[in-house]
């Protein structure tokens, strides 16, 4: 039960943390600043997951493979965000 509660907490951290930063953007922050912040996030995520596969701490990887799907569910609805903009783009022409 605590490695998957550790796995949830490693995907709400993530998936906050980008949700906090505007996984979308939208018009809260200038792109400068959302780039810049979202890189913060990314950067300081991955030295998390490298020094996680270095303490092979079982505990630790598993807020590191929820951090991941976190993640990737973040880059997701970027992507879907990117391609629904788009579509509303091509229809109103």
């Amino acid at each position: 039960m605590l490695l998957i509660t550790n796995f949830l907490i490693g995907f709400a951290i993530i998936l906050g943390s980008l949700s906090i930063v505007g996984i979308t953007r939208g018009n809260k922050v200038s792109q400068k600043t959302w780039v810049i912040l979202w890189s913060i996030v990314s950067f300081s995520f991955a030295l998390f997951l490298i020094i996680s596969a270095v303490l092979e701490n079982e505990i630790i990887l598993n807020y590191a493979l929820g951090g991941s799907v976190g993640y990737v569910t973040a880059v997701s609805i970027h992507t879907i965000d990117h391609a629904v903009n788009e579509c509303r783009k091509s229809n109103s022409h």
